[in-house]
């Protein structure tokens, strides 16, 4: 008579390479989440740009015509001109981000900005929630953004936040244009 019981069932076991390879997989992935987060300096916010290089267009100058009056029979004091404040130089690149549902919104627009002087340096998708189409600026930037939103016939313009860049305005749309 045997006296040791027969076991009810068998209990899995992984072939060591299974296990190690789980692990290095775990690994990978901590290690390329937290390459990326800390490449886009990120204070914790939950929006994302992903970004598409696009061509950079040259900026145009506009030009001016002047016209000299006709001279006249009576002589009349000519009005001296008032002084206009210096053109806002469009010299500060413009990303463009979609943050619609509608494909290519970012490229159309992008043209618009470069029609109106402005360079391109790049176009793409914004994650998050942008309630309406923004410029968002750097700081010491804020007349070149409202001079932008002028461009664009645009009315909200706010300070930039992480994870936008620093050296260049930011312009995410939310909504047909």
């Amino acid at each position: 008579m045997d006296h040791r019981k027969a076991p009810a069932s068998k209990a899995l076991t992984l072939p060591l390479w299974i296990i190690v390879l789980s692990a290095l997989i775990c690994l990978g992935a901590a290690s390329y989440l937290g390459v990326v987060l800390l490449r886009d300096n990120s204070s914790g916010s939950s929006a994302k740009p992903t970004r598409t290089q696009a061509t950079v267009a040259s900026t145009t100058t506009p030009t001016t015509e002047t016209t000299t009056p006709e001279p006249t029979e009576t002589t009349r004091p000519t009005p001296k001109p008032k002084p206009t404040a210096a053109p806002v130089q469009r010299n500060i690149p413009v990303g463009v981000f979609n943050n619609t549902s509608t494909t290519g919104l970012a490229r159309t627009v992008a043209a618009r900005v470069r029609a109106a002087g402005w360079t391109v340096d790049g176009t793409g998708n914004w994650r998050g929630s942008i309630p309406q189409t923004t410029v968002y600026y750097p700081p010491g930037f804020q007349t070149q953004a409202q001079t932008l939103a002028n461009d664009l016939d645009l009315s909200r313009v706010r300070p930039s936040v992480a994870p936008m860049q620093t050296d260049r305005l930011t312009l995410i749309l939310a909504g047909p244009q």
